[in-house]
């Protein structure tokens, strides 16, 4: 499976405040997903059908302001968060799928709250940053966490994906 992706900025974010560095970032979201193609529990999503031989989603960066405003206004949620993902199911009736490639969504990430967050998970901010994308991500691929088995199998995909780093 190819895959194609953009890192951008929504806001007006400081990315070198917080030491990121986009290329390295970039680098990282593509072992994300060769170790997240060779997981045979992940074949069950439509993206890895016959239909598809491409994938392509974005990933942005945005300050607490803007995760909580996109909070509000798609999610009736008037409080930050540290992720948010709009997926476009390659199984829904809107999917966007054209010569085998599927256009998955958009993964959202606040880094004011990926860097509160890196010490209660006693992770570097890095470390919270791959883990909020490998979980969008796998939202993209249709796997949501609605019960409690659910979230164990996201969770634990997530968790040995972030082994390898």
């Amino acid at each position: 499976m190819k895959s194609s992706f953009s890192v951008s900025k929504i806001d007006d974010i400081n990315l070198r405040k917080y030491n990121i560095k986009l290329k390295d970032y970039k680098n990282d979201v593509k072992k994300i997903l060769d170790i997240l193609f060779s997981y045979k529990e992940l074949k069950k999503s439509k993206i890895f059908s016959d239909e598809i031989s491409k994938i392509n989603f974005d990933i942005s960066f945005c300050s607490d302001n803007t995760i909580k405003e996109i909070n509000n206004q798609y999610r009736n949620k008037d409080k930050v968060t540290d992720v948010i993902t709009f997926s476009l199911f390659c199984d829904d009736e809107n999917a966007i799928i054209y010569r085998k490639k599927a256009d998955l969504g958009q993964i959202i990430i606040s880094v004011e709250t990926a860097e509160k967050q890196k010490n209660l998970n006693n992770n570097t901010l890095r470390q919270e940053l791959l883990t909020l994308t490998t979980h969008g991500i796998l939202h993209l691929f249709g796997f949501d966490h609605l019960e409690k088995k659910d979230y164990d199998f996201v969770v634990g995909i997530q968790n040995e994906v972030l082994k390898n780093f």
